[in-house]
């Protein structure tokens, strides 16, 4: 599963690689229609539509990767982009809970192993969602301060 910085890196780069690519074909067919327009004397037959279709692609490549990262982030809940459901799911029940928990009453309480759970708190941990403390055998789990400000 790749992170929401590596998806996040990858669509800007395609969407900059595309645009890159369109203005460099946009920049050519203007060259050379400037060529063809002085062979032929000033007469050029009717291909003005096509920087029109350069310019359309040119937003689409800008457009696409922008809309597709940002609905890609979720809808409902805490707005982070790349979480998936079960980690959400956590994020949530901590919200609930007033920003605290222990790591094993989230396996319990949301119904998932143990090992599941330690394995969703590191994913967070390591995005900077949550951060964990030790505690005896298991861990307390608190969203960090940018987390809990957010509208559940």
């Amino acid at each position: 599963m790749a992170s929401s910085r590596a998806v996040k890196t990858f669509i800007t780069a395609f969407a900059s690689v595309l645009a890159g690519l369109i203005a460099a074909s946009i920049y050519l067919f203007l060259q050379h229609e400037a060529v063809m327009r002085q062979m032929m004397g000033g007469m050029m037959p009717g291909m003005m539509w096509m920087p029109l279709a350069f310019a359309a692609l040119l937003a689409v490549a800008v457009l696409v990767p922008l809309i597709v990262y940002l609905t890609a982030s979720g809808g409902g809940g805490v707005r982070v982009a790349g979480l998936t459901p079960q980690e959400l799911a956590v994020v949530n029940y901590l919200k609930q809970r007033g920003g605290e928990a222990t790591q094993k009453e989230i396996a319990q309480d949301l119904n998932i192993s143990r090992l599941k759970a330690y394995r969703l708190i590191a994913s967070l941990r390591r995005r900077g969602v949550v951060s964990t403390t030790p505690h005896g055998r298991t861990n307390i789990v608190r969203l960090t301060a940018g987390y809990m400000t957010e509208q559940a």
